[in-house]
């Protein structure tokens, strides 16, 4: 005969067993122990409520299968297994004090299975499933106690001293057990205690921020007493050295500078390093505006200098190519003479075509010399009086060479 276990969990409160439901080929039992106990119900009555001892035959086994085959057997068998002793419970709550500051946390309750109520839990189970754990238990009662003990008593509580104060506390557990009375009783339950355990609200969170300020800023006054304690030792030390020091100088010096002397003649000693070291600053500001003046002048000149030696080389190479072309466009118009010399081509119209495009030549390449060039005034020939370019050597009518 093996034991079956109807709790599994130390969460489970109560559980309705089929015994119909238990099939196997070993009868089973079960061992209550002194918190526990168990109600028969058979076929719909109820039975005996034991406790402390040792049900054999549950379920299962050849004998009452054979047994339920035969008739012999009742047809409906449950067992109803409960816990009979406190459970504990947490029901979480968020209500509003009288000054209107939200209040949070769990509602603990205390309550107990008696043996006697057990079947009152078959109220339960006709609505639910056959387990019954605290989450269960809670879920039925959560919503009428935080609507009918919680929210009243908060309402009526002024601030989070008087929440805190056993009276509260004394307050909301008799009302509680006055409000609940009647619907624990239906569930089979007895109500032992009640209290709540609330977190901190709004104002003492307020109050502690406060709290914590004057802290850190009576942390900082203390701080900053000690800091000038410090440097007041400190400035005592030093001035008490520089007047030992002064009271020295005046021992050797034999009374010839007075320690006002000395003190004035310190002062002017400490303005002077001050002002040179404004002049000093003053000057190497100066300086170095002047260096990069200088610097951004020498680059300007340096570029004018590079642009003009660009523009005379090219002035230059221009002036070149030019007499280059004329030297060799004399040169072709000299040997073209001498060939219609030799050729007695030479003839007056010959020349005077010539001498005009050689005149025209001319013009060009001093207007692209010159940007404004002189207009050539007309001269005569000095033996046929025929009109003359300035610049022509022989007359094209009589072959006269000009002078």
């Amino acid at each position: 005969m093996t034991n079956y276990k109807w709790r599994s969990n130390p969460n489970i409160i109560a559980r309705l067993v089929d015994g119909n439901d238990i099939k196997t080929w070993k009868a089973r039992q079960v061992v209550l122990k002194p918190n526990e106990a168990c109600a028969f119900i058979i076929d719909g009555r109820i039975g005996d409520i034991v406790s402390e001892k040792i049900v054999r035959n549950i379920g299962g086994g050849l004998g009452r299968h054979i047994a339920d085959l035969m008739g012999g057997t009742a047809t409906d068998r449950r067992m109803l297994f409960a816990i009979t002793g406190p459970v504990d419970l947490g029901i979480p709550f968020n209500a509003a004090m009288k000054n209107g500051s939200a209040a949070t946390g769990l509602m603990h309750l205390k309550v107990q299975l008696r043996k006697e109520d057990i079947p009152k839990l078959l109220n339960v189970f006709a609505n639910s499933a056959p387990l019954l754990d605290r989450n269960a238990l809670v879920g039925l009662i959560a919503n009428e106690i935080a609507t009918r003990c919680i929210a009243p008593a908060m309402a009526n509580c002024s601030n989070a001293e008087e929440l805190r104060s056993p009276e509260f506390q004394e307050h909301l557990e008799m009302h509680t057990e006055v409000e609940m009375r009647q619907t624990f009783s239906n569930l089979g339950f007895t109500f032992l205690r009640a209290y709540i355990s609330t977190d901190r609200t709004d104002q003492e969170k307020l109050q502690k921020l406060r709290a914590d300020l004057d802290i850190a800023t009576q942390t900082e006054g203390a701080n900053a007493d000690a800091l000038m304690e410090r440097i007041a030792i400190r400035e005592a030390a030093t001035l008490r050295r520089i007047e030992c020091e002064v009271n020295v100088e005046r021992a050797k010096k034999h009374g010839e500078v007075t320690i006002q002397a000395e003190s004035e003649l310190l002062e002017l000693r400490k303005q002077e390093a001050v002002w040179e070291a404004e002049l000093a600053r003053d000057q190497g500001k100066a300086d170095l505006r002047m260096k990069e003046s200088s610097h951004k002048t020498a680059q300007a000149m340096e570029l004018f200098e590079q642009v003009q030696a660009r523009k005379r080389d090219r002035v230059q190479q221009s002036q070149e190519h030019q007499d280059q072309r004329m030297e060799k466009q004399n040169e072709i118009q000299m040997k073209m003479m001498e060939m219609a010399a030799a050729q007695g081509a030479l003839t007056p119209e010959v020349m005077q075509e010539f001498l005009r495009q050689q005149t025209a030549q001319k013009a060009i390449d001093g207007s692209e010399s010159s940007t404004e060039p002189t207009p050539p005034m007309s001269t005569s020939c000095n033996q046929c009086n025929a009109a003359l370019m300035p610049d022509w050597k022989a007359c094209p009518h009589c072959g006269a060479v000009q002078e």
